[in-house]
């Protein structure tokens, strides 16, 4: 697959798919808080000024696995197509970190009920203001903004 052609159009209001020859990135626009763990640590493989800005084939598997575990907004998950290589799996046990007008930052396998539905997610940033449009993930839209001049 050529790397023009390695995304898979995302449904809408939903995630994009990737598609790399040994792992394939999935990306949801909506939880992206652009804190840019990403692009800072592998820009061969994220780059915001190209399109497709994610290029799996562009570095190691297991590197970008690395980077995109530490996604903290949830934003980015992988797969390795190769069915024998680890899934991707939450960290242990879970960890919740608050500071004064950030959102919640979570990492670990949780279920957060939502209005009737169950979210299983491994990381994420949970709104604490109220005034996201993506609930219960934070989308930075509300008061509590501050946070994004200072990057985790």
């Amino acid at each position: 697959m050529t790397q023009t052609e390695n995304a898979a159009p995302a449904a809408k209001g939903g995630a994009k798919d990737y598609y790399g020859d040994q792992i394939t990135v999935r990306f949801d626009l909506a939880r992206c808080l652009h804190v840019g763990v990403c692009v800072r640590s592998i820009p061969a493989v994220f780059d915001t000024k190209r399109r497709p800005w994610v290029l799996p084939d562009a570095g190691d598997a297991d590197q970008i696995a690395a980077v995109i575990r530490r996604c903290p907004s949830g934003a980015l998950h992988y797969e390795f197509t190769d069915p024998s290589q680890p899934v991707e799996q939450g960290h242990q046990p879970v960890c919740v970190r608050t500071a004064d007008g950030e959102p919640l930052w979570f990492e670990g396998e949780v279920e957060i009920a939502n209005n009737g539905k169950v979210i299983s997610e491994t990381r994420g940033a949970l709104c604490r203001c109220g005034s996201t449009a993506n609930r219960p993930f934070c989308d930075a839209s509300g008061p509590c903004v501050e946070w994004r001049h200072h990057p985790h």
